[in-house]
């Protein structure tokens, strides 16, 4: 392998890590309750507080 592909495929390896630890922490804050819930609110959405019925 040439230095040039070497050096793109350590790029190309923390592009993907860096995404892979982006989606694993929106998991978590997703499944803990602490993140949006997708209705476009944000954070501090009522959709989550609101009594089922």
């Amino acid at each position: 392998m040439t230095t040039s592909a070497i050096i793109q495929t350590i790029v190309v390896l923390g592009i993907v890590a860096v995404a892979l630890v982006y989606v694993l922490r929106r998991v978590i804050k997703i499944t803990r309750g602490k993140g949006d819930c997708g209705c476009g609110c944000g954070k501090d959405c009522k959709c989550k507080n609101k009594p089922k019925v």
